[in-house]
């Protein structure tokens, strides 16, 4: 059961005449959205934050920095968006919904989602490489008040959005259509957006973000991150730079492990029994079966 008392959003900031984003796409965490960011961003008609998880309206500091630091992030464009998966971590982003339909009530939201047997081992691999988990990872991916459980509730993460933007404003799609039938699935959220649906790209074989592959290098890359984004300069770099850095962290040896961690059949059945209501409520909401995941 997930309580959280939501953040006080009765006084949200004035958007005014600014370029916020139209464009949001609101997890979930570990399906692709660093990919579908990348993608969307080398569309003529599509300008993406250069920074991804921006967290603006989930993390009260940022909020309080108003609207003018919010819209600095983007470039003028037909499309402008951003990617924050934490907007739909649960509880942790109790009331992000309120206060981004104040501030942006037009915008279009996209969510993918994902096996969750996989997402789950993906999150836990890369929760291993940041140091931050140590538990095996079958205690870890069943505690059903963890975040991995909780961070794959697709349903409950999607209602408060569904409720203030309507299913309209909603795209859900999964990993495994991004990365198995790219072309179309990237048709299908073009259209969705309103833009060139016929634009392809040699980026779009580029997979961005993979669990696996993640060592020593990887985390300390990130604590280097962190701590330059904790002083407020973290650097916006080229995304052919970044894409060189990727392909260093999954050729670090330290890595190899991350392939070791195997999702069981009883973890897997145990969490079948823990997330199938979400899943079959997911599934109505998104009029699709998701054949292809595992439960």
């Amino acid at each position: 059961m997930i309580e959280a008392r939501p953040p006080d959003v009765s006084e949200a900031p004035a958007a005014g005449a600014l370029a916020l984003p139209n464009l949001i796409v609101i997890g979930a965490q570990k399906c692709g959205t660093s990919s579908l960011h990348n993608y969307l961003a080398v569309h003529p008609q599509i300008s993406m934050s250069r920074i991804k998880e921006i967290n603006f309206f989930n993390d009260d500091t940022k909020w309080a920095y108003g609207p003018e630091w919010y819209a600095r992030h983007f470039e003028p464009g037909e499309v402008r968006g951003e990617s924050s998966p934490a907007y739909t971590f649960l509880p942790e982003s109790m009331g992000t919904a309120e206060r981004m339909h104040r501030l942006v009530p037009d915008a279009r939201l996209i969510y993918l989602v994902r096996d969750p047997v996989e997402r789950i081992r993906s999150n836990y691999i890369h929760m291993r490489a940041l140091e931050l988990e140590s538990r095996p990872f079958g205690e870890a991916a069943t505690d059903p008040d963890g975040i991995y459980v909780n961070h794959t509730r697709y349903a409950t993460q999607l209602q408060p959005f569904i409720e203030l933007f309507g299913r309209e404003r909603l795209l859900i799609a999964s990993q495994e259509k991004l990365f198995s039938e790219r072309a179309d699935t990237m048709r299908r959220i073009f259209g969705f957006l309103g833009v060139d649906e016929s634009f392809e790209s040699p980026e779009f074989e580029r997979i961005w973000g993979r669990s696996e592959g993640k060592g020593k290098v990887y985390s300390s890359l990130a604590r280097a991150a962190a701590a330059l984004q904790a002083r407020g300069l973290f650097p916006t770099l080229p995304r052919s730079i970044r894409w060189r850095i990727q392909k260093a962290i999954r050729a670090d040896p330290s890595a190899r492990e991350s392939t070791a961690v195997v999702a069981t059949d009883d973890v897997s059945e145990r969490i079948a029994e823990l997330l199938g209501d979400e899943v079959e409520r997911l599934r109505a909401i998104a009029g699709d079966r998701f054949a292809e995941w595992s439960f």
